[in-house]
């Protein structure tokens, strides 16, 4: 059978848009076409409507040109077929679909609200439309998040963060036990040899590529954690919107991460129906004093620089979160972490500022020599940079 080829013209018309959109795809490399005839018309077939879907689908969730490229090529590489690629770009449209509820319902909210609440509600919707993407960019991979653990190596404790919170955790024999936001999993990678036998985990994270990090992480333990009946799960979530169905834990853990969320309250609700009935909830923070000294010099390197950790301290700190748990649980409890930052090393301060969410690595990439060049003076004058912390925890749970 005679394979059938279409026009640019053809195909513009059937799939609804321009001949000159089809004309420049091409020139970018995005639609070419699988044939010419001897006139030098374009020749397109089946697989061209195909590739024309994704870049349609992939530009209407927002992405660019170059990225689309590299998605398209992507697939055909991995010779997806179109079945898997639609639900790639289904799993997309339900995470976009999200994002405009939660822009609905805060429109909802600001259009009935009174003079005294309009800044607050007119905060609230420049936050979902920038801070929310800025922070699930920084934490698309473990590569920011590495930046930013890497100075708290310098702190001055005794103990590291990540053993001082499973200090206070209480995991015992036969636990079930879930982590929300769970991040690159370095909770229980420090934490590893110290796991009691016969506990399932469940690791939670709105970053896909989160979760492979923690999976080859865990994969040099499967020995390990197989002789001690330990079991490993994996979910996508979107804490915002937990859907946890009807599971119950002993222990549940939001380390360092209610602060990302908008819908605050609604996940600590969720939360509060996955415990069993003597289970307990730990949520860790900052405070209002976190990181001051390290804020201070980079805001007078450049004031443009986006300040997301004020939305952070505004939504879930040291501050106002007991006030907040408080709403939901009978027992609420806070420990301080005693460790602060003397730091000597120039390039580990300037990759922390570098992973912030937002504008900060488009601003360092022109003129971070200047900012390195303040820290170096800093460290050479003090001998080190010394950062205090303000960071702790609270521990939930009903009586």
């Amino acid at each position: 059978m005679k394979k059938k080829y279409y026009t640019a013209g053809e195909i513009a018309k059937i799939s609804g848009v321009s001949s000159r959109t089809i004309r420049y795809y091409d020139s970018k490399g995005l639609l070419q076409p699988v044939d010419y005839s001897e006139s030098g018309y374009r020749y397109y077939d089946t697989s061209s409507f195909e590739t024309l879907q994704k870049i349609l689908m992939f530009k209407f969730l927002g992405f660019s040109l170059e990225q689309i490229k590299d998605l398209i090529q992507n697939d055909q590489r991995d010779r997806f077929v179109m079945k898997q690629s639609l639900e790639n770009q289904k799993e997309l449209l339900q995470k976009k679909r999200a994002e405009i509820d939660r822009l609905l319902d805060a429109v909802e909210v600001a259009k009935t609200c009174n003079e005294v609440e309009d800044w607050d509600n007119l905060i609230l919707l420049l936050n979902l439309l920038s801070d929310e993407k800025k922070i699930e960019n920084q934490y698309e991979t473990a590569d920011n998040l590495i930046r930013r653990i890497n100075i708290h190596h310098y702190n001055t404790s005794k103990v590291n963060w990540m053993e001082w919170v499973y200090d206070h955790l209480h995991i015992k024999e036969g636990m079930k036990i879930l982590e929300i936001g769970c991040g690159n999993g370095l909770l229980w990678e420090t934490n590893i040899k110290r796991l009691p036998a016969n506990i399932e985990i469940y690791l939670s994270d709105y970053s896909q590529g989160m979760l492979d990090s923690i999976k080859s992480c865990f994969n040099k333990y499967a020995d390990d954690l197989a002789k001690k009946n330990i079991h490993i799960h994996y979910r996508q979530d979107d804490s915002n919107n937990l859907q946890l169905n009807d599971m119950k834990f002993d222990v549940i853990i939001a380390n360092h991460m209610l602060y990302h969320l908008v819908h605050i309250e609604d996940c600590l609700t969720n939360l509060k129906k996955a415990l069993k009935k003597d289970g307990y909830l730990f949520c860790s923070t900052i405070g209002n004093g976190h990181m001051k000294e390290l804020m201070d010099l980079v805001f007078e390197y450049d004031p443009t620089i986006d300040n997301t950790l004020e939305v952070c301290l505004n939504r879930f700190s040291l501050q106002n979160g007991e006030e907040q748990l408080s709403k939901l649980f009978d027992f609420v409890n806070q420990y301080d972490f005693d460790s602060n930052l003397i730091v000597d090393n120039s390039q580990v301060i300037w990759d922390y500022v570098y992973s912030f969410p937002g504008n900060a690595p488009v601003i360092l990439d022109r003129t971070g020599d200047i900012l390195m060049k303040m820290i170096e003076e800093r460290i050479q004058k003090e001998g080190a940079f010394l950062i205090h912390k303000e960071t702790g925890l609270f521990e939930c749970r009903n009586i």
